[in-house]
């Protein structure tokens, strides 16, 4: 079931609501191979009526199967919004339909969760990508990180003792 609310429940006090949007209600139109969601968008919100709007604050949760896009591995990438806050306005050119007194939130709640989701999603700090073919029986999918700084340090230091003076005429 979407996220929808009676606006004649808000009108004497603010509401909590806790709860999840089921997966199929909520159309995250991701439009991406490497990214899936996984389960219910959760919220736990309160929210207040100030006039012709409502303030909605709380916290939104919704987790994502993900291929990273370094090692191909899949992962889950949770997306939790602690100190979330919406606005939803009743009126004017930017308002939400209100149908029989009820409005519904999903929207407002899904466009935060999607603005989260990174861009290229990887498993880690700590994923070297994808292992050379030619020594994918010596090296290990996933390094130590000393082992990576190691390697960075060896590929600076060969930067830091190019000569570039021998190319000039």
């Amino acid at each position: 079931m979407r996220f929808t609310i009676h606006l004649r429940d808000l009108e004497k006090e603010s509401l909590r609501f806790d709860g999840d949007v089921e997966p199929d209600e909520v159309d995250w139109n991701l439009n991406d191979e490497l990214i899936q969601a996984k389960g219910g968008l959760g919220y736990s919100l309160e929210i207040e009526k100030h006039e012709q709007n409502l303030l909605i604050q709380g916290q939104l949760s919704q987790s994502f199967v993900c291929e990273c896009v370094r090692c191909l591995q899949s992962f889950t990438l949770p997306i939790l919004l602690d100190a979330w806050s919406g606005f939803a306005a009743l009126e004017g050119e930017e308002s939400l339909e209100v149908v029989n007194d009820l409005i519904d939130l999903t929207e407002i709640l899904r466009e935060d969760v999607l603005l989260a989701l990174p861009q290229h999603p990887h498993c880690g700090p700590q994923c070297p990508g994808l292992a050379d073919p030619a020594n994918a029986k010596s090296a290990p999918r996933h390094s130590a990180p000393d082992e990576l700084s190691s390697a960075a340090n060896s590929a600076w230091d060969a930067l830091d003792h190019l000569n570039l003076d021998n190319d000039k005429d």
